[in-house]
């Protein structure tokens, strides 16, 4: 074999690695688009006016969306575009901005998964980031491991620690998105690029993203404090149809996204995409609205909630 069959051998070695890779992933990769407060600290690379697009990946079935913490601050609203082309109004579940990473989710079960890689990093190995650059769907680029364990100040926010650096392609938009190795296994959230040095991308490990989910997985299973329905939800738009059959003058209600155990919505069997539109009689046309009427309670109290489940509208007696 002379040295021009071996090479052709070697680029459609690394060809089919990348190919398999990101058609592993890809269907698993979203686009967040947000309109967001004009105070973030990350508004200067974002695009105006006010509004931002950036990445994320579904690593949960049921709808959970890992993205950087960065691409979702302070927004009024999320939407998350899948790979299909369905479009969700998306709630934040957590976040945690000193390591970038925030989780959210939509409505939507059954859900393409990205698979979370178990291997160690090596520098010198084949990587592959899939994302939205500038806007521009499901773009996938290549490149190594250039180091592990590197530093970044990120200007106007804490320096991160701990982070992959590779020569991968990563630009505005990228952001969030899952960089994996060539079995397709995420194994970082790309998260940074230096603007005036060409090649440098910095992602995101694995060991960090695991540490943030059990924080937060920790955290909804703690006891609850205070007085609280025990739900997370997200602003929606009401169906028409449903709003002019039940004569709602509102616009919007506060569907669940989240419900934790043992809570008094689990109590009351309130469930996942249930859309609450009020409490005690007063309208919720988003989460805030829920909670400031619930917190006119004390514990043990009765809460009468009104929701839609199936376009129906029922109502529920909740004791918090």
């Amino acid at each position: 074999m002379n040295t021009y069959e071996r090479d052709a051998l070697a680029m459609d070695a690394y060809s089919n690695a990348v190919t398999a890779a990101a058609e592993l992933v890809g269907p698993a990769v979203v686009r967040i688009d947000i309109e967001r407060d004009m105070g973030s600290r990350y508004g200067r690379y974002a695009p105006p006016p006010g509004a931002g697009i950036g990445s994320g990946f579904i690593f949960s079935s049921d709808g959970q969306i890992l993205t950087n913490a960065h691409v979702v601050e302070k927004a009024k609203r999320i939407f998350v575009t899948l790979a299909d082309g369905r479009k969700f109004p998306a709630g934040l579940v957590g976040i945690d901005a000193e390591v970038d990473v925030s989780v959210l989710r939509i409505g939507a079960d059954h859900l393409p998964v990205a698979e979370l890689g178990r291997q160690p990093l090596r520098v010198g190995q084949l990587v592959i980031a899939v994302g939205n650059p500038y806007g521009l769907n499901w773009t996938v680029t290549a490149g190594v491991v250039s180091a592990l364990g590197r530093s970044l100040d990120v200007p106007g926010s804490k320096k991160m620690v701990n982070l992959i650096q590779t020569d991968t392609s990563i630009n505005p938009g990228n952001s969030g998105g899952p960089l994996t190795d060539s079995a397709g296994r995420v194994v970082g959230i790309t998260t940074a690029m230096l603007p005036m040095a060409q090649g440098l991308g910095f992602s995101i490990p694995l060991d960090t993203i695991k540490a943030v989910l059990a924080r937060f997985a920790q955290k909804r299973q703690a006891p609850l404090t205070g007085v609280s329905l025990g739900v997370g939800g997200m602003r929606v738009p009401l169906d028409e149809h449903v709003r002019r059959t039940l004569r709602l003058a509102q616009q919007s209600g506060m569907e669940i996204v989240e419900i934790r155990p043992r809570s008094p919505a689990e109590q009351a069997e309130l469930k996942r995409l249930d859309i609450i539109i009020a409490a005690d009689g007063e309208a919720v046309t988003e989460p805030q609205d829920l909670q400031r009427l619930v917190r006119r309670h004390s514990t043990g109290d009765k809460t009468i909630i009104t929701f839609l489940r199936g376009g129906r509208q029922r109502k529920v007696t909740v004791v918090l």
